[in-house]
């Protein structure tokens, strides 16, 4: 007859005990845990608090920016009487309607007897016309030069309704092509500025000179001081006084009449603390040719201190810790020597972290988990990626720890089973 053999109490305990103990030995320690400090994505801009100061201080209506920046800083949406800068919009619709390149001649216009009769009308109202007889050829680029630098009637006109055939059509082409750009303020009723009623706020003077100086066309020709023409007109002078006043001009257009006042859209290069931008100034409605012009200097004094060179990453910046298992705090830092970026106002900067997935790993080797093993410090846990304004702002740097991460030993893995097997 068998015996029955039986486990004593004791010896459970001993074999439950060498049990926990292998599984101690052996069990894979938990990843370590990133926090982030801030959010993972964060927004730095610029002020504007004195960009909008300086437009606040004038007194008639004023509006400045930046060409490749949709923000843009004015002291009034009321319309205003815009006089010659008519003539901006009145070539920006017909170059949409019959675009002509930069540098091209486009197409012929041969002078007609209203053209003549019409000349007759602005010269007889004291406005700007060049006369030239009957049956001249004219090239649409000396339409262009002549409605632009010298703020010529006779020839924007003859250009308006060469394309439209009569008012009634430009008119029409205006109203459209204004819809399209948002441009709710602006009112034309002939293509000149020799209507008084032809008006537009300086914001969105400011928008049609950004416009502008996107067409190659345009922008080619206002940036001209001058301009040499056949027919016996010899040399003409642009109207911007702002070609022997200040650098960098490269247009836009002067209006002036009895109501409207001197009025001037100006745009200029300048360099932005190693930054080369666009600047744009819109004064209306100025009682002298002195005060438009001071006012643009004023303008431009603004937009020249306004662009701030922001610190975006510090050097060695902290963004968070490593969490081990065993409670320890690692300080992760943004690898490198830290990063600006030149801002201007109504412009932001961004920096968004990444964190690595499945565990930490070695620059170079994003397989190299780390888990139950020691890693010293500068270890990969992540990509801090900047972007801003210009491309020269896109760049990456590594997120890294900043101590050595050191595995809990066998001891603590005995006395700490919760942390071991549950931990998260």
């Amino acid at each position: 007859m068998g015996r029955i053999i039986g486990v004593g109490a004791g010896s459970l305990t001993v074999l439950l005990a060498a049990s926990y103990a292998i599984l101690c030995a052996i069990a894979p320690l938990p990843e370590p845990v990133v926090m982030l400090d801030e959010p993972v994505t964060v927004a730095i801009s610029a002020d504007d608090a004195e960009v909008q100061r300086a437009v606040d201080l004038e007194t008639e209506p004023t509006a400045i920016g930046w060409l490749h920046n949709d923000e843009l800083w004015t002291n009034s949406e009321a319309p205003a009487p815009i006089a010659s800068i008519s003539k901006l919009v009145t070539v920006l619709v017909a170059l949409d309607a019959q675009p002509v390149n930069a540098g091209a001649d486009g197409p012929l216009h041969v002078w007609t007897a209203e053209d003549a009769a019409r000349q007759a009308a602005y010269i007889a109202d004291d406005g700007v016309a060049f006369p030239i007889p009957v049956g001249t050829e004219v090239t649409t680029r000396e339409m262009l030069q002549l409605a632009l630098v010298p703020s010529a009637n006779d020839f924007t006109a003859a250009y308006a309704y060469s394309v439209f055939d009569d008012n009634d059509a430009f008119l029409t082409a205006v109203r459209a092509w204004q819809d399209r750009e948002g441009l709710a303020s602006l009112s034309l009723f002939e293509p000149t500025g020799m209507d008084e009623r032809n008006a537009a706020s300086a914001a969105d003077v400011l928008r049609i000179a950004r416009i502008a100086l996107e067409n190659e066309t345009v922008a080619e020709i206002v940036a001209l001081p001058q301009v040499t023409l056949p027919w016996g007109i010899g040399i003409v002078e642009s109207t911007n006084p702002l070609h022997s006043a200040i650098d960098g001009v490269i247009g836009l257009k002067t209006g002036l009449t009895n109501v409207a006042g001197y009025n001037l859209a100006a745009a200029r290069t300048s360099d932005a603390l190693g930054r080369e931008v666009v600047q744009l100034s819109v004064v209306l409605g100025r009682a002298t040719a002195e005060d438009r012009l001071s006012a643009s200097l004023s303008m431009f004094s603004a937009l020249d201190a306004a662009p701030a060179r922001t610190q975006i990453v510090a050097h060695d910046e902290r963004v968070g810790t490593v969490r081990t298992v065993d409670g320890v705090e690692i300080p992760i830092l943004i690898s490198g020597d830290g990063a600006e970026v030149v801002l201007l106002p109504g412009e932001a900067a961004e920096r968004t972290v990444t964190l690595e997935t499945g565990g930490f790993s070695e620059a170079g080797a994003p397989d190299a988990g780390l888990t139950g093993a020691d890693a010293e410090a500068g270890r990969v846990v992540g990509v801090l990626h900047l972007s801003g304004p210009t491309e020269s702002d896109e760049r990456a740097f590594d997120v890294v720890t900043g101590a050595a991460i050191t595995t809990p030993d066998y001891g603590w893995r005995l006395t700490h089973p919760r942390e071991l097997f549950t931990w998260s």
